[in-house]
């Protein structure tokens, strides 16, 4: 394939995937979170600066997977380490922004995991190429994120959800961008350090989706402890309606 086909292919590549993005974020998300009353998502959100910062960070996404896939050079892999630090600051930067300038929306907590995650994902699928062990982080990762993303969504249909990020995942994710961003510039790091890595990154991951599992389960015992009349009976949506009915036809 000559140059100029492959520089084609790559922008139809990013273009597609920075569309795909921005449909996500404006179309699908927003359907899905107003369905919930405790999540309020205003147009005017969508251009505050701490979310345009995301759009920025998930629009790093497929620049990173381009320039990685394509490094052949010390130069190259120095470059892609340089997409993952903007990445990385830019997601401080609109944290900062947010709260000190009262910035902080719905829509930023929705998007802020997601362009994480995007990232997170697009390193380990990544270097995994050159670092076979890596896999174990992605199968530890995808499970995580899975397990977790039934049980919010479960959650989010029972109107409870945990609001903002606790400080397990904020360690985890710096130390998963350290050692992604160790294997990302140095193309051929002694196994003895990858083992060790990759067990320090897996370790935090696994700490961080037992913290996560635990106020889970506060949330769902909270949701049941909602359920439940002063008698400690679970009571129907109907049984609420119907009660003081019965109570006042008993008392005439």
């Amino acid at each position: 394939m000559s140059n100029k086909l492959y520089l084609k292919v790559n922008v139809c590549q990013w273009k597609a995937a920075s569309a795909l993005t921005f449909f996500l974020s404006q179309n699908i998300l927003t359907d899905m979170f107003l369905k919930n009353n405790d999540i309020h998502i205003k147009k005017s959100d969508f251009l505050l600066l701490p979310n345009i910062l995301t759009y920025v960070r998930l629009l790093l996404v497929p620049v990173f997977i381009i320039v990685y896939m394509n490094a052949e050079s010390l130069s190259a892999h120095i470059w892609a380490a340089v997409i993952i630090i903007l990445s990385g600051a830019t997601d401080v930067a609109d944290g900062f922004i947010a709260r000190n300038w009262n910035l902080v929306s719905d829509l930023g907590r929705i998007l802020d995991p997601i362009a994480d995650k995007a990232m997170q994902f697009a390193m380990m699928f990544c270097v995994v190429i050159r670092y076979r062990w890596v896999l174990l982080l992605i199968i530890i990762y995808a499970v995580k994120e899975l397990l977790s993303f039934i049980v919010t969504g479960l959650l989010f249909t029972r109107g409870k959800h945990i609001k903002g990020s606790m400080w397990c995942g904020k360690v985890c994710t710096v130390v998963l961008f350290i050692v992604m961003l160790i294997f990302v510039v140095v193309p051929s790091v002694p196994s003895p350090v990858v083992t060790t890595l990759i067990g320090f990154a897996a370790a935090f991951m696994i700490l961080s989706f037992f913290v996560y599992m635990r106020e889970y389960f506060k949330l769902y015992i909270e949701y049941l402890n909602e359920q439940k009349n002063p008698f400690g009976e679970d009571i129907s949506p109907l049984d609420k309606v119907t009660a003081p009915l019965e109570q006042s036809h008993k008392k005439h």
